[in-house]
């Protein structure tokens, strides 16, 4: 789709002075950056369909506003066709689950008080996140290491929904 910054890496190794390091991997032995962090997507080479994508959060956006375009209104350049786009954000409606995202649950919902029923999101093990509302046409994206330097850290369940509440109350 030609975003800048938004890659899978695979198990090659990248220039560690660009990305913040995740965590000391036990087994690995060594502290991880500019590598995937989820050990099955390392295991199978670096990338997977739940792990492994790379990106700043402009490049998340970018391809979440693509997403939400072809959602909305058309394909995004024959990549994202409109009928699949709506498929797969719209499957499970009325659940918590659409094909690949999760969708809000109140209460106590990441996403906040604010996204609608009709919006889909994504939360990683790392700390990042994305909720996208497909009728408010807002796009969230945080990017956090809640795993550095322990995984024992959980603090980011309690950030999530107030940093959405934040944004969306700002944007609305």
């Amino acid at each position: 789709m030609g975003i800048e910054d938004l890659f899978f890496p695979g198990a090659r190794e990248l220039a560690a002075g660009r990305f913040a390091p995740t965590e000391v991997c036990t087994w690995r032995n060594k502290l991880i950056q500019g590598r995937v962090h989820d050990e099955n997507a390392y295991a199978v080479g670096g990338v997977d369909g739940h792990a492994g994508l790379f990106g700043t959060a402009s490049a998340v956006h970018d391809l979440l506003w693509r997403i939400l375009r072809a959602y909305k209104e058309r394909s995004y350049e024959g990549v994202l066709p409109q009928r699949q786009v709506q498929v797969l954000l719209n499957y499970g409606k009325g659940n918590e689950r659409a094909l690949g995202f999760d969708r809000p649950t109140q209460p106590g919902s990441s996403s906040g008080s604010h996204f609608s029923e009709n919006s889909v999101g994504h939360l990683g093990f790392t700390g990042t996140s994305f909720w996208m509302d497909l009728e408010k046409n807002i796009c969230v994206v945080l990017l956090t290491n809640r795993i550095h330097p322990s995984r024992d850290i959980e603090k980011i369940k309690g950030f999530r929904p107030r940093i959405h509440d934040a944004v969306m109350e700002f944007l609305m």
